[in-house]
């Protein structure tokens, strides 16, 4: 036999097996299709998907669930039956899913997101999807709950470290000026003021010179644990970089109150740091401004950040040149 026999030869085998292989697949289909109610495949199907699946009435009683649906939550079967109308949803979803059943019967489906808690109280993010089925029995409501607690966790970690600077956890430049594009479309100017407060350490390089950049890094996070201490929660203390700060602070009643913000936050600084075996003082330059009318954010800070140098330079203090030019 030539070499191209024999090649055709191997490859009329292959193809042969392939068929058989092919035909015996079809035949374990077919065989599983037919058998498909002897083999109860639906409820084998359903209660090994990793998806809670349940179906309630539209009062929230449970007619069936899948071992999936309780799992999620860590209870028992019993413990499970035994929950509310609705309580497998989080607290605060539960309420808008009552109010909108109408709005799923018109649509035929809903899909959101639920934040909640498992019987052992840790945290659980699900998304739901709820569509409604006409039986014979009645109206029921069937959801397929998929644990995405930790994609969420993935993408606030991610969003986090977006917004956020990595040594200090304060807000980063982003965050500062989303902050105050939101601070700025909220505020009323008449009386309800926006301002900034720029903060520079003063010579913080023969810090790090000194005592070593771990050191320095240290006192960093040191005077932005102050910074953020000494402000409200709907402040923003952002690090801008290397020993520059900057505080957008909202609601003021008046502009002259930024300086009393600024003298507050001067103070918690500038108490001595003691990092270690190292007792370090440090000492800062700060320019504020009080937001006008057609400024931008970038605008704001900039002039914050002159008035810092300004200050700087003529070895003053920048919240007491700020009262004297508000009176």
């Amino acid at each position: 036999m030539g070499t191209t026999d024999s090649a055709r030869h191997a490859s009329d085998h292959t193809d042969g097996d392939l068929r058989t292989e092919i035909g015996g697949a079809r035949d374990t289909v077919r065989l599983f299709r037919e058998r498909a109610d002897e083999l109860d495949l639906k409820s084998l199907l359903l209660e090994n998907s990793f998806d809670g699946i349940l179906a309630h009435t539209a009062e929230g009683r449970l007619v069936y669930y899948n071992e999936a649906a309780h799992r999620q939550l860590g209870y028992t079967r019993e413990e499970f039956e035994a929950l509310p109308p609705w309580g497998w949803i989080g607290p605060e979803k539960r309420g808008s899913v009552i109010e909108r059943l109408d709005t799923l019967r018109e649509r035929g489906g809903l899909l959101f997101v639920s934040a909640g808690a498992t019987k052992d109280g840790s945290a659980l993010r699900t998304e739901v999807q709820c569509r409604v089925v006409d039986t014979t029995c009645g109206e029921l409501i069937v959801s397929v709950v998929r644990d995405v607690t930790d994609r969420a966790l993935s993408e606030e970690s991610l969003h986090h470290l977006a917004y956020h600077d990595r040594l200090t956890g304060l807000a980063n430049r982003a965050k500062l000026e989303d902050d105050l594009e939101s601070a700025l479309a909220g505020a009323d100017p008449r009386h309800d003021h926006v301002g900034v407060v720029f903060l520079d350490l003063d010579d913080f390089k023969p810090v790090n010179d000194e005592f070593g950049h771990a050191t320095g890094d240290k006192v960093l996070q040191i005077v932005a644990g102050r910074l953020a201490a000494a402000v409200r929660d709907c402040d923003t203390v952002a690090r801008l970089g290397g020993d520059e700060f900057i505080v957008l602070v909202r609601r003021l009643a008046e502009p002259g109150d930024l300086a009393l913000v600024a003298h507050k936050l001067v103070a918690a600084i500038e108490q001595p740091i003691r990092v270690d075996a190292h007792t370090i003082g440090v000492t800062v330059s700060v320019g504020l401004a009080i937001h006008e009318p057609g400024e931008s954010p970038a605008d704001l800070i900039a002039q914050a950040d002159q008035e810092m140098y300004r200050a700087k330079q003529a070895g003053v203090s920048g919240w007491e040149e700020f009262l004297r030019a508000q009176g």
